[in-house]
């Protein structure tokens, strides 16, 4: 007989997001993905405990979402606990440029240390990218050398995050989680 959940973790409240969700998750894998988004370090026993399973059909779900790249467990660095400066930038890739050299450039800034992420839009920006450094004047200078005479880029407006209310789905207050 399985456990009996230990927490009073409700599905989705909001029902456009559980149908949504329903589509990839059930009630089962999303309370794991939340514990595990508290902790991605938790043991499939502790898992099982919080979401009524025993700790091997815990595992197998675990698995299971890792597996089919529906959840990954990652390390982050909370830049505003870590005192460092992060900007949004926002990019316009020039039109005139092939493809060709506008992919090699995304994969150009894949491979950047200090850019930590990078979104693809629709509409006025073709980019976001997610950089940080030590302060914001080393952004400045960062930003200028990889991206002022880039031929794929038209242009760009950085905006710099002065705190980080929530993120992944977590919570932070005062700088701390």
């Amino acid at each position: 007989m399985a456990p009996q959940a230990t927490t009073s973790d409700e599905w989705v409240d909001n029902e456009k997001v559980k149908r949504i969700l329903k589509e990839h998750l059930d009630e089962t894998d999303y309370r794991i993905y939340k514990a595990l988004n508290e902790d991605g370090r938790m043991s499939d026993t502790e898992i099982g405990e919080r979401v009524g399973l025993s700790r091997t059909a815990a595992r197998r779900r675990r698995k299971k979402l890792q597996d089919e790249g529906l959840v990954d467990i990652i390390g982050v660095l909370v830049m505003q606990e870590a005192e460092l400066a992060y900007a949004d930038v926002f990019v316009t890739l020039d039109s005139s440029v092939v493809v060709e050299e506008l992919d090699a450039f995304v994969e150009e800034v894949k491979d950047e240390e200090l850019i930590y992420e990078i979104e693809e839009y629709m509409g006025k920006y073709d980019l976001l990218l997610r950089v940080w450094h030590a302060s914001l004047s080393d952004v400045k200078t960062y930003l200028r050398s990889k991206l002022q005479d880039h031929e794929a880029v038209d242009s760009y407006e950085t905006i710099p995050v002065t705190k980080t209310h929530k993120a992944w789905h977590k919570t932070f207050s005062n700088g701390t989680d």
